[in-house]
């Protein structure tokens, strides 16, 4: 018995000693980035994908293609994620998931939340749906889902079939009201942003392509996408704003709008308001294995575009190519100041296309 009782003692002495010198990342005011010549650097990633082609519930839903483009949120301890399956082609057939994990590398997947329809064409509103943005609506006491739903491109009338157009955002609210009623389902509430009188000339013919909320004070502002199919023009990408979650919702005006981020390429903002003031918003960009972060004082104003890449040069198992590292879903700023990235990424593979998703920890640095 005294044995034990030291083995125990000797045990917790360890674990108290581990802790106390487990190193804390500080959380650094915009300010103090500036001044300090903070950046985002790689802390650790986790050795290939923590969803593969080989996942159980990849598998047992015949998703042959892969993840793209979603959010991860966490509550109370756990990760959710609302993320697109292309369970046949590559960013063809399209359903939103929900997954959840309690250390956002092993996951397990919940539900099906929304379907496109099957039939790609001019005529059909929905033939890609893709979810872009999660939110808890205070004032409703229930979880929002932003998506967009794309019609196919009309060949007849010199648009390109294979590519989307006129993008319309759905808001879909949580049928079971609270914290606890994010893992669905969802009803959709109608459409909040579409092609109207309102529509901007960068906006292009994709547009309205992605959006995602998030709160400044008493307003919600979200990113909004575009992009031009004929003449081909680059992919930027403005902000709307709303005094309700629920809307209504009106573009901020041309000028503010589109955004100087990003030169030629920015899609899926994610935003995070950090601890010490300030946002964080993270995106697909351009590069081999990088992704792209963006920093406000205010929510309105973003400052350039800094790349980073989230694959060490041991663990590169994702795709080389401007398109092959995808879209990161979150940049969650933990308790011990660094953040947690969770990502999309073509792998490294030539037999077969697949888009699995990755993890990553990002922290403070030179």
């Amino acid at each position: 018995m005294f044995h034990k009782s030291k083995q125990f003692l000797l045990y917790r002495f360890v674990l108290a000693s581990l802790c106390f010198f487990l190193p804390l990342y500080t959380a650094f005011s915009q300010k103090e980035i500036k001044e300090k010549g903070k950046k985002l650097v790689l802390l650790s990633d986790y050795i290939g994908p923590v969803i593969g082609n080989n996942h159980k519930d990849v598998l047992g839903t015949n998703n042959q293609a892969g993840f793209e483009t979603g959010q991860v949120v966490k509550v109370n301890g756990i990760y959710h994620m609302f993320v697109n399956e292309m369970f046949f082609r590559p960013h063809r057939d399209l359903r939103i998931s929900y997954w959840i994990s309690e250390d956002a590398v092993n996951w397990k997947r919940h539900s099906t939340i929304k379907e496109s329809i099957p039939g790609r064409s001019p005529s059909n509103p929905r033939s890609e749906v893709w979810i872009t943005g999660v939110e808890f609506n205070e004032m409703e006491d229930a979880w929002n889902i932003f998506y967009v739903a794309y019609r196919g491109g009309d060949s007849e009338n010199g648009e390109y079939a294979r590519s989307d157009y006129q993008g319309r955002i759905w808001r879909a609210k949580s049928v079971f009201k609270g914290i606890d009623g994010i893992s669905g389902p969802y009803a959709d509430m109608g459409i909040v942003l579409q092609p109207d009188e309102n529509s901007q000339s960068w906006e292009g013919q994709q547009a309205v392509a992605t959006f995602n909320p998030y709160k400044v004070g008493d307003k919600w502002y979200a990113f909004y996408d575009g992009h031009n199919y004929i003449p081909k023009g680059p992919w930027p990408v403005g902000l709307a704003k709303a005094s309700k979650l629920e809307g209504p919702w009106e573009r901020l005006p041309e000028g503010i709008n589109p955004l100087p981020i990003a030169e030629e390429f920015i899609e899926n903002p994610q935003v995070t308001e950090l601890k010490a003031g300030g946002y964080l918003a993270v995106f697909d960009s351009f590069g081999n294995h990088e992704i792209s972060y963006s920093l406000s004082d205010d929510g309105i104003n973003w400052s350039p575009e800094i790349r980073i890449k989230i694959q060490s040069d041991k663990n590169l198992w994702g795709k080389e190519g401007d398109h092959a590292m995808r879209t990161p879903l979150c940049a969650i700023e933990e308790d011990d100041g660094t953040f947690t990235v969770v990502y999309t990424s073509m792998v490294n593979d030539d037999k077969k296309t697949f888009y699995a998703i990755g993890k990553c920890t990002l922290a403070w640095g030179k």
